[in-house]
């Protein structure tokens, strides 16, 4: 069985990516004059990925946040992120903060600490505690993080729900509102049947067709289609790997997909015709315009 991504990491993904500013905010004045790259995660550390690196600039200084996105305490992944931040600052003889934000609540831990002998080392990260922000988000004071609501409730209901969808709504920018629209949406799913939820953000799939998650969603899965052909050397790897990604797409959106949707596409061998079809996968109301299309690209 093939391994599913995490959906909180492509949530974060997204948002890491297209916003860094929003978690920026939670440790610099944002009001402050500050450049921000997303660098590649393995730069220059191809054996030690980061979940993500940024490079700053703020015109006197220049340097590294790396950025550790964790669920709950993990020693490993602690070890690993003081690791990470070592090798970066030698690399690149820049200064490298190492941050540990915590989704949910709990024990967290600030410090990997080595001891030999009763002599102790300790490395202490900047650590960011979500859930403490959550009367700033609900004030609308922090609204970009209103995604994150669910996962602090202790018992997530429509009221948590409602209040996400009011403080995104209040985003003046249509992408931005669109990506934390499908973000809140995807985090929720771990809480909610999927058909009601569904239901509840039907006025907003629309919009949310047009976010970046949808987008990167596409290029996730025609890269995997891509792979999959390299890797089995042949045409029908490729062909093979495009109609999976096209039906995960399509399973993911709608649940069942009918087997003569799946029969047709099976038969579809021109990649151009595949590639178009995946696009058309993420953007459609329903299976039945799916249906037409392929019927149309199809003949």
């Amino acid at each position: 069985m093939q391994k599913k991504v995490n959906p909180y990491d492509r949530s974060l993904k997204v948002m890491a990516r297209h916003y860094p500013q929003i978690f920026f905010s939670l440790m610099i004045d944002p009001a402050k004059d500050m450049e921000i790259t997303v660098e590649n995660p393995e730069i220059n550390l191809p054996e030690k990925r980061s979940d993500y690196v940024w490079r700053v600039n703020d015109g006197e200084q220049e340097g590294y946040f790396t950025f550790e996105f964790q669920l709950k305490p993990n020693q490993e992944a602690l070890r690993s992120a003081y690791i990470k931040c070592a090798l970066l600052h030698e690399a690149t003889g820049l200064p490298v903060i190492g941050v540990i934000l915590y989704l949910t609540r709990g024990a967290c831990r600030e410090e990997y600490e080595i001891e030999l002998c009763g002599i102790r080392n300790q490395y202490h990260f900047r650590t960011i505690r979500l859930w403490e922000y959550k009367e700033e988000i609900e004030s609308g004071k922090r609204k970009e993080l209103a995604p994150f609501l669910v996962l602090f409730a202790d018992h997530p209901d429509e009221e948590v729900l409602r209040k996400e969808k009011e403080l995104i709504m209040q985003i003046d920018n249509e992408r931005e509102r669109a990506d934390l629209l499908s973000i809140a949406m995807t985090l929720a799913f771990h809480h909610f049947q999927e058909s009601w939820l569904k239901d509840y953000f039907k006025e907003e799939m629309q919009m949310i067709k047009t976010a970046n998650f949808i987008q990167e969603w596409i290029d996730e899965g025609v890269q995997k289609g891509l792979q999959q052909g390299m890797q089995q050397g042949m045409q029908q790897g490729m062909q093979q790997g495009m109609q999976q990604a096209i039906i995960e797409i399509l399973e993911e959106r709608f649940d069942l997909v009918p087997a003569e949707i799946i029969q047709s596409l099976k038969k579809v061998e021109e990649p151009v015709i595949l590639h178009r079809l995946l696009r058309k996968s993420a953007k459609i109301a329903s299976l039945d315009e799916f249906k037409d299309i392929l019927k149309i690209l199809t003949p």
